[in-house]
């Protein structure tokens, strides 16, 4: 019976889906013991965040397919195991409604003041209804940084809701009607008075925003990032939060998660950061987990996987 490790708590919807195909399956807690002896003898991995470094694959002898639980695979050395004959798997435009409702929830909190506000309707009472007003975002401009699954539903809702959306993706070459092509992101990133993050996280987009960028941005301008945590050089960020750079930045994602309880980002109240919860939804929970374990038995049966890299 082929065993698969689960590295993390996932939804039912998975296992019962492996199991009934005939799997064993191991569903660890993120406990580095359990899952460090289980590997060793597992045929296949589903992974959300949990970090899978070679060290520890080299060990998993019987190892043919590593799922990832969602589609940033950077806690994957993805070149090493196509080098070992390990397949590695994303579930694509699974979890892609959730961020996107998250990514407008987040830009429309942000818009509206709603952590101040609060903070001050319990210090104050309704006098925090005197509290600088907001901005309202029909006719703002959204820039959308990473046009795939997940970008390109932000774009939409966007555009639904009044604003001009202006899009830089280097690799998509033509965008739907109504969302305008930037093929230079320093144009995205002067103009926009909302920029959300969306990208892959690789070389390529590691700091994809940084001083420079900060420097560009509107002082008005706000950031939002449901994408990776290294998309954003985060000293920077804090930097350009404290020097009123730029108004207000919502993250789902930072670069050590979770985020260290010290860092400056929970002291400001222009600052919204959820713990990499962007996803999480009952439905976006059975979606994603029932594609990761359909990867699995898709190679272990000798078919391509929708989500093979």
């Amino acid at each position: 019976m082929p065993k698969v490790l689960f590295t993390e708590i996932v939804d039912p919807s998975g296992p019962d889906l492996l199991r009934q195909a005939g799997y064993d399956c191991i569903i660890s807690n993120r406990n580095e013991a359990e899952i460090e002896r289980e590997i060793k003898t597992a045929d296949a991995i589903i992974t959300k965040i949990y970090e899978l470094p070679i060290s520890l694959l080299k060990t998993a002898k019987k190892l043919k397919v590593i799922s990832k639980h969602g589609v940033g695979y950077d806690n994957i050395p993805v070149k090493w195991c196509k080098q070992h004959g390990i397949a590695v798997t994303i579930t694509p435009g699974a979890n892609s409604q959730a961020v996107a409702e998250h990514t407008i929830m987040f830009m429309l909190a942000l818009a509206k003041k709603l952590k101040i506000v609060t903070k001050g309707y319990k210090e104050i009472g309704f006098a925090a209804k005197n509290t600088p007003p907001g901005m309202e975002i029909f006719g703002k401009i959204l820039g959308v940084i990473g046009f795939g699954h997940i970008g390109s539903k932000v774009a939409k809702m966007g555009s639904a809701l009044g604003m001009r959306v202006i899009a830089y993706d280097p690799y998509v070459n033509q965008m739907p009607v109504g969302i305008e092509k930037i093929t230079d992101k320093e144009e995205l990133v002067k103009n926009a008075d909302v920029i959300t993050l969306h990208s892959i996280m690789n070389e390529e987009t590691y700091n994809i925003i940084g001083e420079k960028e900060f420097a560009l941005m509107k002082e008005s301008a706000f950031l939002i990032n449901c994408g990776r945590g290294h998309l954003v050089d985060e000293p920077a960020l804090i930097r350009a939060l404290q020097e009123r750079k730029l108004a207000g930045a919502a993250l789902d994602v930072t670069w050590e998660e979770p985020c260290n309880p010290d860092s400056p980002l929970f002291s400001m109240d222009n600052v919204l950061l959820t713990p990499h919860y962007a996803s999480v939804t009952k439905e976006s929970a059975v979606k994603v987990c029932t594609a990761a374990a359909q990867n699995i038995i898709d190679v272990l049966s000798g078919k391509k996987p929708e989500g093979l890299l």
